[in-house]
């Protein structure tokens, strides 16, 4: 664990994996959200950072429009990462920590726009257990990098108000390479993509910190090295991708994300148990709630002409004009929101209400699924499940307490 000066700190920002990225295209998506909060950024600006041994980013803003209070201010403001999200290649968190008497530690992990899963924490006695602790350790990084901003490492500057600039260069400067090595090419007309910097290390699993990368470690970056493995000439100047080739990796990227999508939703469909009420029907999907795309097929406000993949066509006639409805498993408190922010068990201890559920007390509250929308949050023991009504609807008790218990 990283220890900090014994000052109170407060710092927060937007952590992401370098890769092909327009700065100035994130500078722009913040500027336009905060200014759509009526947000004064007349001074702010956005500072990129890279570590500098490592292919990680980090996105600080800087002027009024922060406050006094910086982890304050990334704690109530997690749909920046959000926004920043749709401008960035894969996941980034946006973090927030503040030290001292009031310390509260918290991150939100988004990706094309969609919150993936969150921590939030303001009461750990031991100091073993803070969310941004733990995040650092999986990054090997520590806090204090990010409380000085990735010190040593290179860095560029936007203003908020007017986000311009040359994107080939300013990625090139935080890659480590001189402007001058890339060329003439400009960005500016899209014509061509960036080159890439040093593409990260990945992991044989998965994990919130998938494609995120470390840096070496001792034994790979000493002073001795094998005989085989001559000492390496200057660096060369590295390969251009061109946007040809950036596309086609994209697209084919984008193929085999769309083909297990297709295949999770199959799957899903084959193992679907259900109840019909006086509202409608409520489905039982086997999957996480954060496989949006899944669940969003059986969150239908009113049937028409046909019905969600695995569920009879006889129950059309009897649907049509009804709602379909949702439940799932959630495994962590932070993966759904209330007033805005990631819920926390304590949180959920104070605001929760006692429901009979099928004859059975469990407890109840009104949570935001993030891009499904408000729903019920049930737990009983130590097991939830979402349930995409609210809580003032009718809820099938025997379906439900099945999933609870199960």
């Amino acid at each position: 664990m990283d220890t900090l000066s014994t000052a109170p700190t407060s710092h927060g920002g937007l952590i992401f994996p370098l890769d092909m990225f327009r700065p100035t295209v994130l500078a722009a998506v913040i500027a336009e959200l905060l200014l759509g909060k009526v947000r004064n950024i007349l001074d702010a600006t956005l500072e990129i950072s890279r570590h500098p041994t490592s292919p990680l980013a980090l996105a600080r803003i800087h002027g009024n429009v922060v406050g006094e209070d910086p982890a304050e201010f990334w704690r109530t403001n997690p749909d920046i990462a959000l926004a920043a999200s749709q401008a960035v290649p894969r996941q980034c968190f946006a973090y927030y920590v503040r030290t001292g008497p009031n310390h509260r530690e918290g991150f939100l992990v988004a990706q094309r726009g969609q919150a993936l899963a969150a921590d939030d924490s303001d009461r750990d006695a031991s100091g073993q257990h803070w969310p941004v602790t733990r995040l650092v350790d999986q990054l090997r990084i520590s806090v204090s990098d990010l409380a000085n901003g990735f010190p040593g490492g290179p860095r560029i500057e936007l203003s908020l108000m007017e986000p311009t600039g040359n994107d080939q260069t300013l990625l090139m400067t935080l890659v480590g390479q001189p402007p001058g090595e890339a060329g003439d090419e400009d960005l500016d007309d899209m014509g061509e993509e960036p080159p890439p910097p040093p593409p990260p290390s990945r992991g044989g699993g998965g994990g919130l910190t998938q494609g995120f990368s470390a840096p070496p470690s001792p034994s790979s970056a000493g002073p001795t090295s094998a005989p085989s493995q001559p000492a390496k000439a200057p660096a060369a100047k590295a390969p251009q991708i061109s946007a040809a080739d950036d596309a086609k990796r994209r697209a084919t990227e984008r193929a085999a994300e769309l083909q297990e999508l297709q295949t999770r939703s199959e799957n899903a469909a084959k193992s679907l148990r259900f109840v019909e009420d006086e509202r409608g029907l409520v489905v039982l999907v086997p999957v996480e709630l954060s496989e949006t795309s899944v669940l969003s097929n059986y969150a239908v406000s009113a049937v028409e002409s046909s019905l969600p993949d695995g569920l009879p066509g006889a129950l059309l006639k009897t649907l049509t004009g009804r709602s379909i409805d949702f439940a799932v498993k959630v495994e962590f408190f932070s993966e759904v929101f209330v007033d805005a922010q990631p819920l926390n068990r304590p949180r959920f201890e104070e605001r929760a209400k006692e429901i009979d559920l099928g004859g059975t007390k469990v407890k109840a509250l009104e949570v935001l699924a993030p891009r499904l929308g408000i729903g019920t949050l049930l737990r009983l023991g130590s097991t939830n499940v979402f349930v995409s009504r609210r809580p003032d609807a009718p809820l099938p008790g025997e379906l439900l307490l099945s999933l609870l218990k199960s």
